[in-house]
């Protein structure tokens, strides 16, 4: 995580201190290239982006020695999204800043936040009538029939196997997803450790389960509170596109003058949108 600092007991930033996300909130989910793709960093007050993607390759195909080869053109189309604002207001006492101690606590708490926002925005928000909420990646409608959805599975006869899982990384693989990471909530992944065969013998190998990057069927496995509970998703991070603003951040003690306080501000944009949501893929786990 970046630290912020100044030499002055003017605040905890420099006036209209601009650092990049990627330096600022690495923790946050939707930077992570195993998550998403990164597009774009974003600027203005309400942007919205158009990135552009093949829908459809070109086809090769196999030709006698000097006969014509037939033109395959790709099918060009775009993903286009809006961003969204997330800020927050945070005060603190004036002689606070003449320790750094306090002003490293005070950055790393309010970074701390902008993670939590931004990965409920990109994982688990309801979208609203108003357009200021997307909806999460977690959220998307569920494939059927003709739809293009995110591939579902409800793992309710398969509560004591990890056969749901690998059914959804087959399906949304058969589609043209590459598997790039599995998001879930420790909690969730705690259920799947409890799993054992039928002679008592777990099926996650303890080697696993004890990793500092756990991988379930060659697939990184990523833990974030923002995944609803007892959900699972399969990410392809080529099919979800992200872009971020700079974060913006600033101090002023005219508003809180009379209490001898200082108020910080931080501020960023972060927008994302799905290529291919069938690509992207959903386990259901039954709650205990």
């Amino acid at each position: 995580m970046a630290v912020f600092k100044t030499t002055t007991t003017k605040g905890a930033f420099p006036d209209s201190q601009f650092i990049a996300a990627r330096e600022a909130i690495p923790e946050a989910v939707a930077l992570s290239p195993l998550v998403a793709t990164q597009s774009v960093v974003i600027d203005g007050d309400a942007p919205r982006v158009n990135v552009p993607y093949v829908s459809v390759d070109p086809t090769a195909n196999v030709v006698a020695e000097g006969a014509e080869i037939t033109t395959s053109s790709p099918a060009l189309n775009q993903v286009s999204f809006g961003t969204h604002k997330v800020a927050l207001l945070v005060p603190f006492s004036n002689e606070s800043l003449r320790y750094e101690d306090a002003v490293n606590l005070i950055t790393d708490s309010a970074t701390k936040a902008l993670v939590a926002q931004a990965d409920h925005l990109f994982l688990a928000a309801d979208k609203d009538t108003g357009g200021i909420l997307p909806t999460g990646i977690a959220k998307i409608a569920a494939a059927t029939e003709g739809t293009g959805g995110v591939t579902e599975i409800t793992a309710a006869s398969r509560a004591k196997t990890l056969d749901a899982v690998l059914d959804v990384l087959a399906q949304t693989t058969d589609k043209g997803a590459t598997p790039t990471a599995i998001l879930m909530r420790f909690s969730t992944w705690a259920t799947l450790m409890a799993i054992t065969a039928s002679d008592g013998r777990p099926l996650i190998e303890p080697d696993v389960t004890a990793s500092a990057a756990p991988m379930l069927f060659n697939t990184p496995v990523l833990f974030n509170s923002q995944v609803p509970a007892n959900t699972i998703l399969t990410m392809s991070a080529p099919d979800v596109i992200v872009s971020v603003s700079d974060i913006a951040a600033d101090t002023d003690s005219s508003a809180m003058f009379t209490s001898d306080s200082s108020l910080m501000r931080m501020t960023m944009r972060l927008g994302f949108g799905v290529v291919k949501p069938d690509r992207l893929g959903r386990v259901i786990v039954p709650a205990k």
